[in-house]
């Protein structure tokens, strides 16, 4: 959903105030997603669309064969290489997040200090690289 759509569906939904108001909201199409798995929706993010797959190869630093492997469906990626992909392509901590879910990842976990750091990072459009060093810095596992 762009922007305005969602504004527009969030200005929507504060004034309903009935369940059947919410089952007639639900049902707009707007509202269903359409994306069942991680591939899909990343490579639908306008984000992605400006990169090339060496671009995202290059920055997130997953391995080639491996890249075109996740891309493909034919494997599944691990949650830090979901991370390496959405960081590598500068996606916004919800981008990031939608993506965790339909990979059936865990989320980022607010408790969690590697968590905290990996958002902090998102949050400051950090690349791959410095992600990594923000996380060693604070001795926390880098992403494989």
């Amino acid at each position: 959903m762009d922007e305005s759509t969602t504004k527009e569906l969030e200005r929507v939904l504060s004034g309903i105030d009935t369940t059947k108001e919410m089952d007639k909201f639900m049902e707009h199409p707007k509202v269903k997603d359409s994306f069942t798995d991680f591939r899909t929706y990343f490579r639908s993010l306008p984000a992605v669309h400006t990169l090339t797959d060496t671009d995202l190869i290059q920055r997130s630093g997953v391995e080639k064969s491996y890249y075109y492997q996740i891309m493909k469906g034919v494997r599944k990626p691990s949650r830090d290489k979901v991370l390496r992909l959405c960081i590598g392509a500068g996606l916004s901590l919800r981008e990031v997040t939608r993506a965790l879910e339909l990979n059936e990842s865990a989320p980022l976990y607010p408790k969690n200090r590697r968590d905290i750091i990996l958002t902090v990072a998102i949050n400051q459009h950090a690349n791959v690289i410095d992600t990594n060093l923000l996380l060693d810095r604070y001795d926390e596992a880098v992403l494989s």
